[in-house]
């Protein structure tokens, strides 16, 4: 017997289990045909129904509950049964049965399923509409790895290839097998007892033996020269080491996207300012989110009527530019007419996109580089479209060249003002050229990005930025639900976990709302 007809006096209207299963179970049915794809034809033993694995995965991210705890709930916790519409005597299943109904998304590239349907039910039940105004920010994500120094990635990362030399039966091949199985394997290394002196003799030793073992490797068969391991112990002996004439030294400064820990090396360092006071290793996330209309008052005591749109992972170190690519990317339907972002979205080149495509970027710019000494581009007044400028002494250019740099891919203007510059009276503080002569360069779109600086001073613009401030409470809820630590290995799993934080965060916002609804018709009781 279901849960739902024998317990229905235990869920009312207020019950979060009964608005789950009214609004979201059926929403996970509709899209039952699509997760049956991940399954192969009937061919023994059959499998868990894949919408109870899809529910049982959503309820696990809402309540912030393990494998383990999650198929407890599913065989004693009458909440979930009855929001899952469940018999009763339901025994559950295995715990590992969730990882391999994971396994499939990831393989079937169906890790947005879930969190798709949730929004097109919201779009149904007419809480998101297409086009409307929307607010995206970024947020880290830190990797499931513990920190490492550079000495511990190289040894660990030797370590990592001895295992796989011993699985494949080869490492008693290398003629340095025992050294290295004591030396890497069995010891590790005693920092409080090390002088700085020890520690990088360490590591020019580690470096050594990891260009030894990969000359080795590399007259091997491709099974191991190809072997993920392997590669890993170039890619970290490159990051870490150059040849020079003395040998194997150690490289000054790391690169960016180097590999943090040998045991994920998907998960980056990355910093979100020049003096990494804020630095983290491991994945970043993009959050969109709905904007309340500014016509639609909200009434006294309603909870957030703001969804998700897109919960986008990228790898830690992609800028914010091309995250807010993939993030419009994912949604090509549902593009708003209006961005709310800050300034690490908004260039010359992306308001002329947003523009092209007939949308609006709203967010502040950053300002034009300053040298000491000289009078920033800002006091300039561009006219891209006429191929003229003029500069803070009234004086109009005589000349604009369009340049493309083939180098970095990237084209621009110069604008040059010639001998006019020439015994200015602002020439001094206007340019410290040998020539005395001032020249400007900017982008193809410079126009937007001044007007959007000039506009940036008006008291309308900073009213109007203040719709953005809510996406900083929502990555704040997000953190509650574990987007910022991912709980698992790998830039694949984080972004499906986040899709079904994003999922989860929805649907609980759902739910509450509802229920908020059905109090205010009622006069604030609850319905039977």
């Amino acid at each position: 017997m279901s849960a739902r007809w024998w317990a229905p006096s235990l869920f009312d209207g207020e019950s979060r289990y009964r608005v789950f299963q009214e609004k979201v179970l059926p929403v996970l049915r509709r899209v039952g045909k699509e997760l049956d794809r991940l399954y192969c034809a009937p061919n023994g033993r059959p499998a868990i129904e894949p919408v109870v694995m899809a529910g049982v995965t959503v309820l696990q991210f809402m309540e912030r509950v393990p494998d383990r705890g999650a198929v407890e709930r599913v065989r004693y916790h009458l909440g979930w049964k009855y929001g899952l519409d469940l018999p009763l005597d339901y025994k559950g299943f295995h715990p590992t049965s969730l990882v391999t109904f994971r396994a499939r998304l990831l393989e079937g590239e169906e890790e947005r399923r879930v969190f798709d349907a949730v929004v097109e039910g919201l779009r149904e039940a007419g809480l998101v509409k297409k086009g409307k105004k929307q607010r995206l920010d970024s947020t880290h994500v830190l990797g499931c790895v513990s920190q490492m120094s550079r000495l511990e990635v190289v040894r660990e990362t030797i370590g990592v290839m001895l295992k796989e030399m011993a699985k494949r039966g080869v490492g008693q091949g290398f003629e340095e097998w025992e050294t290295y199985e004591e030396r890497y394997g069995e010891s590790e290394v005693d920092w409080r007892n090390q002088s700085a002196e020890q520690l990088k003799e360490k590591f020019r030793q580690a470096g050594e033996d990891a260009l030894r073992l990969l000359k080795w490797v590399r007259g091997q068969r491709e099974s191991v020269r190809g072997s993920e391991a392997a590669v890993l112990l170039e890619r970290v002996f490159l990051e870490q080491y150059e040849l020079g004439e003395g040998g194997v030294a150690r490289r000054e400064k790391e690169g960016s996207g180097t590999v943090k820990n040998p045991h994920e090396p998907e998960a980056q360092w990355a910093a979100k300012d020049t003096e990494a006071k804020t630095a983290w290793v491991g994945y970043k996330a993009q959050v969109r989110e709905t904007v309340r209309e500014e016509s639609e008052p909200k009434p006294k005591g309603e909870p957030t009527d703001q969804f998700l749109t897109d919960l986008t992972t990228t790898k830690a170190i992609a800028s914010d530019l091309a995250g807010m690519d993939q993030s419009l990317e994912a949604t090509p339907e549902d593009k708003p007419s209006e961005l709310y972002t800050d300034a690490a979205y908004v260039t010359d080149d992306t308001l002329a996109e947003a523009q092209a495509e007939g949308r609006e970027l709203v967010g502040p710019a950053r300002p034009s580089p300053e040298r000491e000494g000289v009078i920033p581009s800002e006091a300039f007044d561009v006219h891209v479209a006429e191929r003229r400028a003029v500069c803070p002494a009234g004086k109009t250019s005589t000349q604009c060249s369009l340049i493309h740099d083939a180098h970095a891919q990237h084209s621009y203007y110069r604008f040059e003002w010639g001998a006019q510059c020439d015994g200015c009276v602002r020439q001094k503080e206007c340019t410290q050229s040998k020539t005395g002569r001032r020249t400007l360069v900017v982008g193809l779109h410079h126009d937007l990005l001044q007007a959007r600086r000039r506009e940036m001073k008006t008291e309308a613009f900073r009213d109007r930025m203040r719709q953005r401030n809510g996406i900083e409470g929502t990555i704040h809820e997000l953190t509650w639900y574990g987007l910022r630590r991912s709980r698992y290995r790998g830039l694949a799993k984080t972004r499906l976990a986040n899709s079904f934080i994003g999922a989860a965060c929805n649907i609980n916002r759902w739910i509450r709302l509802t229920i908020w609804q059905a109090r205010s018709a009622y006069g604030g009781l609850a319905v039977a």
